[in-house]
């Protein structure tokens, strides 16, 4: 079932998101504009992606903002239909990534391919550049733009722009600011409740989040006796398929406790 498009107080909300997102996106452009040819060349720790791959998608996910704003300056907000379906929630466009992931590879392989390290380097700040001047002509209220997984509330979309500039930043060695992670933290953990429902185990993100997941006795009072807590970067590591459970169980990134606290069979959520 499609997830519930949360809505909230744009004149808050969009604020707080676009400081978010842009500079994280700004920070990542800027340890990409420090890498060298030879980095950009190299396997990056993402299997089967080069560097400069990655520097790729990410600049597409930064222009991917900017192509939804486009129309949104031109003609103004846009308004649902009645009669048209609900727009897509971030929990939802995060799911449909998985059918969309050999097609978003093999888009930024054909970009890397042709795009020589300097104009990485410069075509990720320019991206990032032009994203963040479209974001803030945005004016009046949350305007519902176009996206590769349809149609979605500007705030939604944001909130999947955080992801990309998060994970991809950790991907290339770049930690993300606190504003950012929380963001992702929160959304990851709002997917995990729309993935695995219930209320048998609490989920604990400091200082972030914490959510019951799994389908089971749900816990009223007391100390729950099944109990995951995890810091926000070993979180968003987990879901995104970077960290294995086991590992980080063992090196305590994960604490564990209870018999049903085991959740290594509902990860990673990407």
């Amino acid at each position: 079932m499609p997830a519930r498009t949360r809505r909230l107080d744009p004149s808050a909300a969009l604020p707080e998101l676009a400081a978010a997102v842009v500079p994280q996106w700004e920070r990542l452009a800027g340890a990409v504009a420090d890498l060298t040819d030879g980095a950009l060349a190299a396997p990056s720790v993402l299997p089967g992606w080069t560097v400069g791959e990655l520097v790729m998608h990410v600049g597409r996910s930064a222009t991917a903002l900017s192509t939804a704003l486009a129309p949104v300056a031109v003609d103004g907000p846009a308004t649902m239909p009645a009669t048209a379906t609900r727009p897509v929630a971030a929990v939802d466009y995060l799911t449909g990534t998985g059918a969309r992931a050999e097609a978003i590879a093999d888009t930024a392989r054909a970009l890397a391919a042709r795009t020589g390290p300097a104009e990485m380097r410069a075509g990720l700040a320019g991206e990032v550049a032009a994203a963040a001047a479209a974001l803030a002509r945005v004016t009046d209220g949350d305007p519902v733009v176009a996206t590769p997984g349809g149609p979605m509330l500007l705030t939604e979309f944001l909130r999947t722009r955080a992801v990309e500039a998060v994970v991809h930043g950790l991907d290339l060695g770049v930690e993300p600011l606190r504003p950012a992670l929380k963001v992702v933290t929160r959304l990851f953990a709002e997917l995990f409740v729309h993935r695995v429902p219930g209320h048998t185990v609490e989920l604990r993100v400091p200082p972030f989040a914490a959510v019951q997941v799994v389908e089971g006795p749900r816990h009223t009072r007391g100390t729950p006796p099944n109990v995951v807590e995890a810091g926000p970067v070993a979180f968003v590591l987990l879901c995104a398929g970077r960290l294995a459970w086991a590992d980080a169980v063992a090196d305590g990134r994960i604490s564990a406790s209870g018999e049903r606290a085991d959740l290594s069979g509902h990860l990673p959520l990407l």
